[in-house]
């Protein structure tokens, strides 16, 4: 009873203090603040004009321009005005077109046209891979400019920027949930918000808060793109808590302002997209992950063949070895779509989104809590799954998502749009907002509708295919990106874009002249651009091409000093060519521009290594490593770099850890036999070289070891075919030609030996083995 009391009477207090804050105005403005994450300063989106004829205009801020539409509209707002603010992010924008064919403008068309008697505006204020807690924080801006009505549609993109829930992982989810009720209190924002100030560090961020950029800075914008993307359970809570809080946000912004709020559930392509990253379940042995991965090889391979039957059989028991493995999912919803197993396919394809390692598409947490803000805070839905179901039921007689629908992973095509636009339309007339003329019907707006779409030219859906194949190849479908590409190419023949773009997809689907060409076109066009330059360089370093690479990069720099994958890509070919002190500047310089990413510190390590500096090289990998004990890559770095201290054994046992996390890592293979060779067990390198070449069949240092082994073996025939391997996998080393060399010597072909070493030379000049090979040659040739 005490204790029932004691709580009955914190209660009452924390009314009195919650009514007396509301009475007093106070604590209003700590509501939206969000608890989450801290964001640094920007600039707002709308900036104040004045035309040269006096007209007063709010309008979209250039800089503002690479992620919303340029919109406008009046600075005073006329009495009659219904303005409405779409929010969201790019499905909200209208990509992979723009404003045009967005649902805000066919809305704000069929307002005016089934109700003359007010003025409708509606703003599209969507926003290129903008999150709930963007949308929630622009919101605060937009209610500024007196909205009646604010349209969210918003959820796909709450994975996209960097960010850590860990200071509020509670554990148990009834304290979560306890905290977010909590935080829609006056006393409880006030009370957060004297912490954070009370906890801010010297950058005026709150010691337990993550602070994000004025803008976005997506994962999949850095060089490393997918790679960023790990599985993380903890991290998906997180994100589907702070999604919920940022939809209570959102309401509280719009009503506390006198605006009503309006959700759209979002909906993703299910049927023909397939996961952008699979992973393996945790802590699944090695000899499973390859069980599963030849089932799922076999099983794609059945369902190519029209076999969907034996492909689900395969398919089935990869799911039951690694049930967390998204692309598994993916193939046995195709299988089970194919048998006609409707519901059950949908099933799968769900599992295979929500399993996605990289989820750009809302994954079904993220559904459920739209639905449960929706009813409890009375917000009306406009429920597009359902009403694209019944579409999708009608036409094709299923009700799973796919291209039929969308253009890509989540942007649906216009008619999806138009049916967006009608359900909020009929919405304001159900609420007495909107009151329709008798002229107004359905034929009407299908009238205004073909009109419209009709007026789209060649260059319109060119661009949108450009649009269309960005998406796709910054989220690392590439083979699905060349086709809208090159059809844009077709129309856009004179766009720079265009061309880089092509010349990306080229280069990373290994068609590296092609590459270059539609590389070379994009410079002449825009010579002065700087991602031109950069990805120009890339490509030409690919081919071989280091110092034209170089060049190009160092051009890249000079247009654009801060541009960090630049100066990441510099600093790897520097120390290429062997230029250790620039290669570190370089590499230091992209680290300052973007954080000391896991890529930048592997390659500063080698860096250090190549100059002799084991000890700072040796640092840099075991901070890698306590960061992340699975990274494989630094793991075979590190044993490399104990190998060249001298420290044979404790380089052995790196690499024997690196491989037995990564069996199929054919560096760590490799490296394991040069430590064992060193070590003089010529045996237990044969084996690791050959288990190198075994999955990389084109590794030339294995070749060429193998081609050095078998000939000390006394075995000359193979020690040739090995080498003559070697060269071709790699025809820029002058070692397997040397090698080659001293093998057609002891075969007894002296001219050709001759021929091989001089080209050897002619590979790398200041080599002394390779002029003394030669001299000895020519001495015995001439009896000397």
């Amino acid at each position: 009873l005490l204790v029932a009391l004691g709580l009955l009477l914190s209660v009452v207090a924390l009314a009195l203090v919650e009514g007396v804050l509301r009475l007093a105005g106070l604590g209003r403005g700590a509501l939206y603040d969000d608890p989450f994450v801290g964001f640094a300063p920007g600039s707002d989106l709308f900036e104040a004009r004045t035309l040269a004829d006096g007209t007063r205009l709010w309008a979209t801020r250039p800089e503002k321009l690479a992620f919303f539409n340029r919109q406008q509209f009046p600075y005073e707002k006329a009495e009659g005005t219904y303005r409405v603010f779409t929010v969201g992010g790019s499905t909200a924008y209208g990509s992979p077109y723009d404003d045009h064919v967005s649902f805000s403008r066919w809305l704000e068309r069929y307002l005016a046209a089934a109700d003359p008697s007010r003025r409708w505006e509606v703003i599209n204020a969507g926003a290129q891979s903008y999150a709930s807690y963007r949308v929630a924080l622009l919101m605060q801006e937009l209610v500024r400019y007196e909205p009646d009505l604010f349209v969210v549609y918003s959820g796909h993109n709450e994975f996209l920027e960097e960010r850590s829930y860990a200071h509020l992982q509670d554990g148990d989810p009834l304290l979560r949930r306890a905290r977010m009720a909590l935080s829609r209190f006056r006393f409880a924002a006030l009370a957060r918000r004297a912490w954070q100030r009370a906890t801010d560090d010297e950058g005026g961020r709150a010691a337990d808060q993550p602070t994000l950029a004025p803008e976005v800075a997506a994962r999949l914008d850095g060089w490393t793109g997918l790679e960023l993307f790990e599985r993380d359970d903890d991290l998906a809570e997180g994100v589907v808590e702070h999604y919920e809080e940022s939809l209570h946000r959102m309401v509280d912004v719009a009503r506390d302002h006198g605006a009503e709020i309006v959700f759209v559930q979002t909906v993703e392509n299910l049927k023909d997209f397939s996961p952008f990253k699979s992973q393996p379940t945790g802590g699944l042995a090695a000899a499973d992950r390859e069980r599963a991965a030849e089932l799922l090889a076999r099983g794609r391979r059945l369902l190519d063949a029209g076999d969907a039957a034996g492909a689900l059989a395969a398919l089935d028991e990869a799911s039951r070895i690694d049930p967390r493995n998204a692309e598994i999912h993916f193939r046995r919803g195709r299988a089970l779509f194919a048998l006609g197993r409707r519901p059950e396919a949908r099933e799968a394809f769900v599992r295979a989104k929500d399993e996605d390692v990289a989820p750009l598409r809302a994954i079904e947490p993220i559904h459920a809590a739209l639905a449960r803000v929706a009813a409890e805070r009375d917000v009306p839905l406009v429920d597009l799954q359902a009403l694209l179901a019944a579409e999708s039921r009608r036409r094709w007689g299923h009700e799973i998502f796919g291209d039929e629908l969308f253009l890509d992973h989540v942007h649906p095509d216009v008619p999806v749009h138009d049916l967006v636009a009608r359900r909020l339309l009929a919405l304001l007339v159900d609420r007495g907002v909107a009151r329709p003329v008798g002229a107004w019907s359905d034929a009407r707006r299908q009238a205004i509708y073909r009109r419209v779409v009709g007026a789209l030219d060649r260059g319109d859906y060119a661009r949108r295919d450009l649009n269309l194949a960005k998406v796709l190849g910054w989220a690392g479908k590439l083979e699905e990106a060349e086709a809208p590409l090159e059809r844009a190419v077709r129309v856009l023949a004179d766009d720079a874009e265009v061309h880089m773009n092509l010349g990306i997809v080229y280069h990373r689907t290994g068609r590296i002249d092609e590459a270059l060409a539609a590389l070379d076109r994009a410079a002449e066009l825009a010579p002065g651009w700087a991602m031109v330059r950069f990805n120009r360089g890339v490509a030409l370093a690919a081919a071989g091409r280091v110092d034209e690479a170089i060049a190009e990069l160092e051009t890249a720099v000079r247009i654009e000093p801060d541009y960090a994958e630049a100066q990441h890509n510099l600093g790897v070919l520097y120390r290429r060519r062997g230029e250790l002190g620039r290669a570190e500047a370089a590499l230091e310089r992209a680290g300052s521009l973007r954080g000391e990413s896991p890529e930048v510190l592997l390659h500063l390590a080698r860096v250090h290594r190549d100059a002799g500096r084991f000890g700072e090289a040796e640092e840099l990998l075991r901070r890698l490593l306590a960061d992340d004990p699975d990274d494989g890559e630094a793991r075979v770095d590190l044993g490399i770099t104990l190998a060249r201290a001298g420290r044979l054994e404790e380089a052995a046992g790196e690499l024997a850890r690196a491989v037995e996390a990564d069996p199929e890592s054919a560096e760590g293979w490799y490296n394991l036999g040069v430590v064992a060779r060193q070590r003089g067990d010529a045996r237990r390198a044969e084996e690791a070289w050959r288990r190198a070449l075994a999955l990389a069949p084109a590794h030339a240092e294995a070749l060429n070891n193998l081609g050095i082994l078998a000939a000390e073996q006394g075995d000359l025939a193979e020690a040739g075919e090995l080498l003559r391997r070697a060269i071709a996998a790699a025809p820029d080393d002058g070692d397997a030609y040397f090698n080659l060399g001293v093998v057609e010597s002891g075969l007894g072909h002296p001219e050709e030996a001759g021929r091989l070493i001089r080209t050897a030379l002619e590979k790398e000049p200041d080599d002394p083995r390779f002029r003394a090979a030669l001299a000895a040659l020519e001495r015995a040739a001439g009896g000397g």
